[in-house]
């Protein structure tokens, strides 16, 4: 630890001169020159970039797309799988005082169209693979499309490869205007366009300065203690705000290694943690849990037991020394699967299950959640590396302020975020702007709380609340939370209904746990579905009488598909409602 204390003792980004995106890519390259920046494995062996090597790739494609008509503040689509070439487009842009638009690599034709003409994007740099299936077919006026890697057709549009190639040769001739761009880069310029994860309706994008970025990334520095030597797994789609920050640009301020996963697949992970030493993983809690049903099923005698085990420790303390040994040592399978080299382990985009907290923190994983939002650069708090309180998101970051906006008697109110990584605004879109921003004041219309230590507790969004005729609030992901550990359920959604006075009170949407329900020894068979209402009925009746009056679940409905999620395992609330009968 007292190396880690004396690295941190040094300058923040800002007293070493770096104010925007092109100023870290430059430091990084002199600072840390040879080491690996970025890695992945191939089929075909390894593919390895060095600091040094970085910096002089984006110069090459920046150079070239400069030559191919990149103008200052023009706007970049970048819609493709993670790769290092991912990033050094991200580098690149960024570097040429242009703007980079991430979008995600799932969405349909029509979303992307829509994207392209709201952001006013003059290029497109996406994936052979997203070419053919989603973009080829728009025929697009006014955009350049430039694919990341080789394509067989001559018709098919140029490579990132061949811009560089282009790129190269011409600095080799002396032009320097890519160089040129890099000096007139303002602190105060856009560095990206980040379309929210929309989980309440129409995405919008928010402007990222790169005084926004370079912010949140040297409060993110002060707070997390790594060191050049540590090793990132990549893992989370990189479109996204929270991959972006707290894997690719944080690596860049600490000198570490990036590694790209291979899949998404558990045992594949879990290779790549064990054959990489990879000793920082940046995940969601969805992550979490596949990985915990990965390994449980693999040490356990029985594959229903160990599938649905984190559901019950939840319930049954006893079932974590049955399971597992004493609570408190690591865990049998974190020993053996590598998670117990894990020095840093940050969750975050959405809450985590309590009981899976409780489980990874007796099995002596490092974890700690994080809290932040795409508006705030995202990061806005996370939870001290060997401080961290159970159940929180932890205190602000430094340089981050956090008021909890007009408490009601619980101490429960609206999370407003003050900062430089706030951004500047949605773009094209000053009524949504007017929502959210006032007097550089965030409001993020998630509500919380707040200890008397700064530590932050999430209790779900405002536009979620449900205010009963008595005037009681009710927070849904509060009741959700505790209905998902039973192992009947496999998800829930509270809604909003009224009883036959008129009152509103408060029902539950069931997706049913088919699988346990199939197996489970306690629910005579065959299964029907008079019998699986009886089942959830009762699971309901004796979770709901722990309740006070009023956040009693009077009626529920059952769902058989899983409810829409974003791509970071948000609720897309917006899609769920109550069916009247």
């Amino acid at each position: 630890m007292k190396n880690i204390q004396e690295e941190f003792k040094l300058e923040s980004l800002k007293d070493k001169g770096i104010k925007t995106l092109s100023d870290l890519f430059e430091y990084s390259a002199k600072r840390w020159g040879e080491k690996k920046a970025l890695k992945k494995r191939h089929s075909w062996g390894y593919q390895a970039i060095s600091y040094k090597e970085f910096s002089r790739l984006v110069s090459f494609l920046g150079t070239g797309m400069i030559l191919d008509g990149l103008h200052k503040d023009d706007k970049v689509i970048l819609i493709a799988e993670n790769s290092p070439e991912w990033t050094l487009v991200y580098g690149a842009v960024t570097s040429c005082r242009s703007i980079i638009v991430p979008i995600d690599p799932t969405l349909k034709e029509n979303e992307i169209r829509h994207l392209l003409l709201h952001s006013e994007a003059k290029f497109l740099v996406t994936s052979p693979k997203i070419y053919n299936a989603s973009v080829d077919g728009m025929h697009l006026d006014g955009v350049k499309v430039i694919l990341i890697g080789e394509t067989d057709s001559d018709t098919s549009p140029i490579t990132i490869g061949e811009i560089m190639a282009k790129g190269k040769k011409s600095i080799n001739d002396g032009e320097s205007i890519f160089f040129q761009r890099k000096t007139e880069i303002s602190a105060d310029d856009t560095a990206a366009i980040c379309y929210t994860s929309g989980t309440t309706g129409q995405p919008k994008g928010a402007v990222l300065l790169h005084k926004n970025i370079i912010s949140d990334l040297d409060s993110i520095r002060k707070r997390a203690p790594l060191l050049s030597d540590d090793n990132f797994l990549c893992i989370l789609p990189l479109y996204h705000t929270f991959t972006t920050t707290c894997v690719f640009l944080s690596s860049f301020t600490y000198g570490s290694t990036v590694v790209f996963s291979r899949s998404l697949k558990p045992n594949i992970i879990l290779q790549d943690i064990m054959e990489e030493n990879i000793n920082v993983i940046v995940v969601v809690p969805l992550l979490l849990e596949h990985l915990m049903e990965f390994l449980h099923i693999s040490t356990s005698k029985n594959p229903v037991e160990g599938r649905f085990v984190s559901r019950l420790i939840g319930r049954i303390k006893s079932g974590v020394s049955r399971l597992f040994g004493k609570t408190g040592t690591p865990l049998k399978a974190v020993k053996t699967s590598g998670l117990n080299n894990i020095k840093l382990c940050v969750s975050g985009a959405a809450p985590l299950r309590p009981d899976i907290e409780e489980t990874l923190i007796s099995a002596g994983m490092p974890i700690v959640q994080g809290y932040g939002l795409t508006e705030a650069s995202p990061v806005v708090s996370i939870n001290p590396p060997g401080k961290s309180v159970f159940g929180t998101v932890g205190p602000p970051l430094p340089g981050v302020d956090v008021e909890i906006y007009n408490p009601n008697e619980e101490g429960i109110g609206e999370i407003v975020v003050t900062g430089e990584n706030v951004m500047k605004e949605y773009f094209n879109n000053p009524e949504a702007t007017k929502d959210v921003l006032r007097n550089g004041r965030l409001f993020t219309g998630d509500l919380g709380k707040m200890d008397s230590d700064g530590f932050i507790t999430i209790m779900g969004r405002k536009k979620s609340m449900i205010v009963t005729s008595g005037g009681e609030n009710i927070y849904p992901d509060e009741i959700e939370s505790i209905l998902n550990k039973n192992k009947y359920i496999l998800e829930s959604v509270i809604a909003k209904t009224e009883d036959k006075r008129g009152n509103i009170r408060i029902a539950a949407i069931i997706v049913p746990n088919y699988d346990v329900l199939d197996t489970s020894e306690e629910i005579e068979k065959p299964l029907t579905e008079d019998r699986i209402k009886s089942v959830i009925s009762t699971q309901i009746e004796e979770i709901s009488g722990n309740f006070p009056s009023y956040k009693r679940i009077v009626d529920f409905q059952i769902r058989d598909q899983e409810f829409p999620r974003t791509t970071t395992n948000k609720l897309k609330r917006h899609m769920i409602s109550w069916i009247e009968e």
